[in-house]
């Protein structure tokens, strides 16, 4: 397989790649939490899966563009989680970020990317080795070049399943929603569920189609808590109504109780 052949192949393996991840990725919850309507952060599911779909073919042409394959697999991996922590960067919240914080959250994000990116990069150049000495024959199989780049398109798609939420989270997820239906049918304030009961302005505001976002950073709501053990997760789900109004709950371990607010 001659350079030209070999970086094409990579850049069509990195995209099949980041295709079945990116797909598996931005569905999985919506699959398991089915009839409740998640947050979908900009810019939004299709842009989301095309801008992953080009990062994993640059990975994939980087990762085939040596001729030896471990740089390959090196830079390729870099480049995936360089790529991918830019791209989340400019994606936060906060808008445009100070370059010690950009820094920072490159940082952090290094190695649990590298742990994606790099068994990745590996699976991109063992497909190119297996096709390059299968092609050497005029008898090739195209039954074997077919199953080693499903096998590699399969297991990025694996990968996109990690990206479930915890059962916990899954959990404050449908108790928040439940609570949301419940509070609409309740006749009067008195009968709303406890939990809404001071969450100014439910019943006048309460109206019309909603979203709810999972945190796991509950400081950002002003409601106060019970303390909690340093490695102990909370979570915080944001619910936004189309009509601006919003509130959020926070749940704390080890019960998980709900406790709203508006904000």
């Amino acid at each position: 397989m001659n350079e030209k052949s070999r970086r094409i192949l990579g850049t069509i393996i990195g995209s099949a790649m980041g295709l079945a991840y990116s797909l598996v990725a931005q569905n999985i919850n919506g699959v398991y939490l089915s009839g409740i309507p998640l947050y979908e952060p900009p810019p939004g599911k299709f842009t989301t899966i095309l801008i992953t779909i080009l990062i994993g073919g640059l990975m994939g042409l980087i990762t085939a563009w040596p001729e030896d394959a471990l740089p390959g697999v090196l830079f390729g991996a870099v480049t995936g989680i360089t790529a991918s922590s830019l791209y989340n960067i400019y994606l936060t919240e906060q808008g445009t970020l100070q370059i010690a914080g950009a820094v920072i959250v490159f940082v952090l994000t290094f190695l649990p990317r590298a742990v994606l990116f790099l068994p990745l990069a590996a699976l991109t150049r063992w497909v190119i080795g297996e096709w390059s000495r299968e092609l050497r024959d005029v008898n090739f199989s195209v039954i074997r070049l077919a199953l080693s780049f499903l096998l590699v398109v399969l297991l990025a798609g694996v990968a996109g399943a990690l990206t479930l939420y915890p059962r916990q989270a899954r959990q404050v997820l449908e108790t928040t929603n439940n609570l949301i239906q419940a509070g609409k049918q309740s006749p009067s304030l008195e009968e709303l569920p406890e939990e809404l009961k001071l969450v100014d302005g439910f019943r006048q505001n309460s109206s019309g189609a909603y979203t709810l976002r999972l945190s796991n950073d509950p400081d950002q709501l002003p409601i106060t808590r019970p303390a909690v053990a340093y490695n102990e997760t909370e979570y915080a789900v944001i619910v936004r109504y189309e009509n601006g109004f919003r509130f959020g709950c926070v749940f704390t371990p080890p019960l998980f109780q709900a406790i709203c607010r508006a904000y």
